[in-house]
């Protein structure tokens, strides 16, 4: 299953954020390898062992990869899939506050931002845990039994059963807008229409 074909900027911002990430994983791994060749050059007169040579240079290299993979989510390549299910529950994740005054009261804080967790059942059964960050209006876009899709790179599934009740939301974003906008108002990113998405995955 794709982007469709009208929502080209979509794809774009899609191979961006791919392409992104995959970039700064590389640039890391690069430069804790310039790293150890640094230290390396500047102890030249240190015994082997205490330089990064053999195996404790293929141990740094190692420990590269593995820190920069959970760092740049590269693991969403992997996990980040599409999906089509029916939307079971909605709980909260966890939220964020911040002060200018880390000592005041919390109703003098501000900034506040709320997490919340889908729990998708797909169509073969299988639940699919889903986190997004509360926008306006996502309270009501997000209703139990509707069904939902998913498109790897897009941060927010789609409401195939969206209506000008509950808004209609940008993939990208987040931002519920109570009509069907050509483009998000917010971001300028293209609305995936729900009546252009399949409502089952092809087998």
């Amino acid at each position: 299953m794709r982007i469709p074909r009208q929502n080209r900027d979509l794809r774009h911002y899609v191979l961006r954020r791919d392409v992104g990430k995959l970039f700064l994983y590389a640039l890391w791994i690069l430069s804790w390898c310039m790293g150890a060749l640094a230290y390396n050059l500047n102890h030249q007169t240190y015994p082997p062992e205490r330089r990064l040579l053999g195996w404790r240079l293929a141990l740094w290299i190692v420990a590269a990869v593995i820190v920069g993979f959970f760092l740049f989510r590269i693991h969403s390549f992997f996990l980040d899939r599409d999906f089509i299910g029916t939307l079971e529950s909605v709980g909260l994740s966890h939220t964020y506050t911040g002060s200018r005054d880390p000592g005041a009261f919390r109703s003098a804080q501000y900034d506040f931002r709320l997490h919340k967790v889908l729990t998708v059942r797909l169509e073969n059964g299988k639940k699919k845990r889903v986190r997004v960050e509360e926008k306006q209006g996502s309270y009501v876009y997000y209703r139990i039994g509707d069904r939902l899709i998913g498109l790897h790179g897009l941060p927010y599934p789609i409401n195939l059963d969206s209506d000008e009740q509950t808004g209609y939301a940008c993939a990208a974003c987040g931002r519920v807008h109570k009509e069907q906008l050509p483009h998000c108002d917010q971001c300028g990113l293209s609305f995936l229409d729900p009546a252009q998405l399949p409502r089952t995955f092809k087998k």
